[in-house]
C-alpha cells in the first residue's frame, strides 16, 4: 500500500511580479476501502499512512467495536495499491451492512434526521471530573499547531491531538480530511489500549455533529476546536456531557457546553 503523505509536483509561483517553475510539495489524498467481517463496508478518501489506526478509529466511532478486544484481527492487505484495511471482529457479531459502496469525501458527514436522532439517543453519556484552565487550554493550541508536520508544507491537512490528565500528548494524526484524522489519533491509542487515558481532543478545523460523535464514542470528556461548532454539536456534546470549545486561537475561545470543566470560570 502506498504510504507516503506528500508528493512533489511541478508548479508556477508568482513572485515579485513573474512566474518561477518551482516544485511544491502537495499532500496525496487516495480511498482506502474497509472490510468488516469480510463485508466491503466504506471506502474513505484519506492520506496515506496510519490506516490500521484510522479503520480502528472508525470502527470505534461506528459503533461496530467498543473497545480494542473487540478486533479479533485487523491488518491492510499485502497486494499493493490495494488501499485495504481488514477487520475481523472477535466473538459472534451480525454481519455489518456495506454502509457507502461509492469512496466518501474526506470531508462528508453523516446524512438523514432518522439517523442523527438514532446516534444521540445511543450516545453514552461522559461523567468525570476532569477540569482544565483556560490558559492550559490555549496552550494546547498552539502545541497542536507546533505539531502539524505535513501542514506546514503542504497547507492542506487539518489534525487532532489528544492530551491525558496533565495536558501531555498521548496521540497527534494528519490527514487530508478532519474526520479521518481524529480517526487516527483515536485508534492509534484504541489499538495501545490507553484510550482511556484521553481526557482532551484539539482538533484543527470545524466542529462539526460527527466530530463530537467520534469524541463521545471515545469517551473524552473535552474537545476544542480550533474554528467554529455546528448547532447540531452542540447539542450532541450537551447530551453526551462533553464540554465544546471553539475559536480556540492564541488569546481567545469560546465556551458552547460542558462549562463546568473550565476550572477558571467565573
Amino acid at each position: 500500500m502506498p504510504t507516503d503523505p506528500t508528493t512533489s509536483l511541478p508548479v508556477h509561483r508568482l513572485k515579485d511580479g513573474s512566474l518561477t517553475r518551482e516544485d511544491a510539495v502537495v499532500i496525496v489524498e487516495e480511498p482506502l476501502e474497509i472490510i468488516v467481517d469480510g463485508i466491503s463496508y466504506v471506502s474513505i478518501m484519506r492520506t496515506p499512512g496510519d490506516d490500521i489506526a484510522l479503520a480502528a478509529g472508525f470502527c470505534l466511532a461506528e459503533g461496530l467495536v467498543d473497545r480494542a478486544e473487540d478486533l479479533g484481527s485487523i491488518q491492510a492487505c499485502e497486494l499493493e495499491d490495494a488501499n485495504q484495511v481488514s477487520v475481523i471482529r472477535a466473538g459472534d457479531h451480525t454481519p455489518p451492512e456495506a454502509r457507502r459502496r461509492a469512496p466518501v469525501a474526506s470531508s462528508c458527514g453523516l446524512c438523514g434526521r432518522d439517523m442523527i436522532d438514532d446516534l444521540l439517543q445511543r450516545l453514552p453519556r461522559i461523567q468525570t471530573d476532569a477540569r482544565v484552565a483556560t490558559a492550559d487550554l490555549l496552550a494546547l493550541g498552539d502545541r497542536l499547531q507546533e505539531a502539524q508536520q505535513l501542514f506546514r508544507p503542504t497547507g492542506a491537512a487539518h489534525a487532532a491531538a489528544l492530551f491525558d490528565a496533565e495536558l501531555e500528548f498521548l496521540s497527534v494524526a494528519e490527514d487530508i480530511g478532519r474526520y479521518t484524522a481524529l480517526d487516527k489519533a483515536v485508534g492509534r491509542l484504541l489499538l495501545a489500549g490507553r484510550l482511556a487515558q484521553a481526557r482532551v481532543a484539539v482538533l484543527s478545523g470545524r466542529c462539526s455533529f460527527e466530530m463530537v460523535q467520534k469524541v463521545a464514542r471515545a469517551g473524552i470528556p473535552i474537545v476544542a476546536s480550533v474554528s467554529a461548532p455546528t448547532a447540531l454539536a452542540i447539542d450532541c456534546a450537551k447530551r453526551a456531557g462533553i464540554t465544546l470549545v471553539g475559536f480556540l486561537r492564541r488569546e481567545t475561545m469560546t465556551i458552547y457546553a460542558g462549562e463546568g470543566r473550565i476550572a477558571d470560570l467565573q
